[in-house]
């Protein structure tokens, strides 16, 4: 089974995680870090390093960012290894449920391909819809 890392400003990964244990059930191999304001780069970097490792079972880790750019996205981009870890930006619910449901048969560059695509697919502007409907 492929890991999840989710790695946000705030509780946001913390919250979208219990979003989707709401929808889906129980999940395993599923962690999340919180980082705000008074956490250092450093204890960031330990963070994840630590938690890549207890999440892989040896079919990879996907972490999952908030936002290209900001410190969670930086520190993660440290850790990407072809095969091994793959971090995707701008996390939303749609992106973890894909990866929840899928990550038992898939490799680790195809499951990111597919969270990506879920991501992608779930944002809509409600208007437009609407409009074409």
């Amino acid at each position: 089974m492929i890991g999840l890392l989710i790695v946000t400003h705030c509780e946001l990964g913390r919250e979208l995680l219990n979003a989707a244990k709401f929808i889906v059930g129980r999940i395993e191999k599923a962690e999340t870090i919180s980082i705000t304001e008074t956490t250092g780069s450093e204890q960031i970097r330990k963070m994840i390093e630590e938690k890549v490792k207890v999440l892989d079972t040896g079919k990879g880790v996907i972490i999952l960012t908030d936002m290209f750019g900001g410190t969670p996205s930086n520190l993660s981009l440290s850790f990407l290894k072809e095969g091994e870890v793959e971090v995707l930006t701008g996390v939303n619910l749609p992106m973890i449920i894909a990866i929840i449901q899928n990550r038992s048969d898939q490799k680790l560059n195809v499951l990111a391909e597919k969270a990506q695509e879920a991501g992608k697919t779930g944002i809509s502007l409600a208007s437009k819809l609407l409009e074409s409907a």
